[in-house]
């Protein structure tokens, strides 16, 4: 990454990376702060708009990190990375979370649902508003696996095979027990025999899941020094080929001529009493010139458009024209005589056709 993606994309990964830790931490942090305040305290108003704005953040920061590669340079395809499908399928699921996050809140507003974790049995729960909000968070929680596998390609481009690894599987635990906590939930507010211990199952899972939200605000909060690393490394790249072209260039001007033993980088030949640009002699290759240092600078690629319509100049030729007319028929080319010397005419030329009415007489 640090070789081949820009700075500029570099900084805007970052900012996905912590806008989703944003996201995280307040989804951690709001049923903490729910469950210690109580349904009568003024903290339970301001952590469900919180929550709900926290919700927000994690689609914005994903779509931040899915930002197409396009136009960035010429970086190596990636199946996964450059998929406009699966790219599509991440951010139309990263909204799912705000939506289910609101209908609790909803719920939570209104009685309808007891707990921020999923659906409750507090008085006045429906069925229906039950169902429709473990559906949408069952949708929620198993957009997270193309996310992280996503994330996972991000942090192979960044060389952490370690890290990718890691988000992947977290994607999975967090889907499988995301689902368990919305299921067993449900099943808690039926009659059925398993209703009981079903609400066992739901406080496990619902620690499982907390569990692994830790983690991955951890695997994100690593990729988001992983993209440190990869800023800083560009910067002392880029320094250090400035550092070089201006120590050349500082060599070079001190005199018109080439004053101290100076090599040829390709054949060892002495270029001293050279002029400081050229080419050397004996292999051609050109010296003294700091510009011409085969470096790409990610740090200091810039975009190359802005988006903007680009304007089309009329064209200061004229128009070509034809001598003869396309598909019209050629005209007969007449009797010719070979002369002496000539030049023999080939199979299809009429000289060698005795029917053809134009060989020579």
């Amino acid at each position: 990454m640090s070789f081949q993606a820009p700075s500029h994309y570099v900084i805007w990964l970052r900012h996905g990376f912590r806008i989703c830790m944003l996201s995280i931490l307040g989804g951690l942090a709001t049923p903490i702060i729910g469950a210690t305040s109580g349904n009568k305290s003024m903290l339970l108003p301001i952590s469900l708009v919180l929550f709900v704005l926290a919700s927000w953040c994690w689609p914005i920061g994903v779509w931040m990190i899915t930002r197409s590669r396009k136009n960035i340079g010429p970086v190596t395809h990636d199946s996964t990375l450059d998929n406009a499908t699966l790219v599509l399928i991440i951010r139309v699921l990263s909204l799912t979370w705000p939506c289910w996050i609101m209908l609790i809140v909803y719920g939570i507003m209104s009685g309808t649902i007891a707990t921020a974790a999923g659906p409750g049995t507090g008085g006045g729960v429906t069925l229906a508003y039950s169902v429709l909000v473990a559906v949408v968070g069952l949708i929620a929680w198993i957009g997270l696996i193309p996310a992280c596998i996503y994330f996972a390609e991000l942090s192979y481009w960044a060389a952490d095979q370690w890290l990718a690894n890691r988000l992947r599987g977290t994607a999975w635990v967090m889907t499988v027990f995301g689902t368990l906590m919305i299921v067993t939930k449900l099943l808690t507010m039926t009659s059925l025999p398993i209703a009981q211990p079903s609400k066992i199952i739901n406080f496990w899972t619902s620690v499982f899941s907390f569990l692994a939200t830790v983690v991955l605000f951890y695997s994100m909060f690593r990729m988001s020094l992983l993209l440190n690393w990869v800023l800083g490394h560009q910067n002392i790249s880029a320094d250090k080929h400035k550092r070089l072209a201006a120590r050349i260039e500082s060599q070079m001007a001190q005199g018109s001529k080439i004053s101290t033993p100076t090599p040829c980088e390709q054949c060892a030949y002495d270029l001293k009493g050279l002029p400081h640009k050229g080419h050397c002699p004996e292999c051609g290759s050109a010296y003294g010139d700091p510009l011409l240092f085969p470096i790409r600078d990610p740090a200091d690629d810039k975009p190359k458009h802005d988006g903007s319509a680009l304007g089309v100049e009329d064209s200061t030729h004229g128009k070509f024209t034809h001598s003869r007319p396309l598909g019209a028929p050629l005209e007969d080319i007449g009797d010719h005589q070979i002369e002496d010397g000539g030049a023999i005419p080939l199979a299809d030329e009429p000289d060698n056709d005795p029917d053809d009415p134009r060989r020579s007489q």
